[in-house]
């Protein structure tokens, strides 16, 4: 059986991990995949609206895999400094990441987030009962 604080933690990762999901794949398909959104922005000659320069932004964060490198961080700043807010972090870069093209290095970093706070966890379990 799951413990209460355990059950706690999980499903605040579990909704970490489902809003940056839904985040992601909304400017994944709304967004950057979108044929008619793609030509309007690189239309000759006539002036971009300004959301083709936020568009821009999350293509360029894929192709220089900015997501995975931030889950990277994030994890490694949860196991220095004993973070489950930088946990949390580095779990939903990393599912940004996979989701926003840029799935290998986005992945070790989730799993290192996930491993970051699995042990954030279990040491908080450790002084409960000592």
């Amino acid at each position: 059986m799951i413990s209460r604080p355990l059950g706690r933690a999980l499903l605040g990762l579990a909704l970490a991990v489902l809003a940056a999901w839904g985040t992601a794949a909304g400017v994944r398909y709304g967004l950057i995949q979108r044929d008619d959104l793609g030509a309007i922005c690189e239309a000759p000659g006539s002036g971009a609206p300004g959301w083709c320069a936020v568009r821009l932004m999350f293509i360029h964060g894929f192709v220089y895999e900015v997501y995975a490198w931030a889950s990277l961080a994030f994890a490694a700043l949860a196991f220095w400094r004993r973070s489950p807010a930088a946990a949390y972090a580095g779990v939903a870069f990393g599912t940004w990441g996979m989701v926003l093209y840029s799935f290998t290095w986005s992945a070790v970093g989730f799993l290192a987030g996930a491993l970051a706070f699995a042990r954030l966890q279990d040491e908080r379990h450790q002084h409960r009962e000592a």
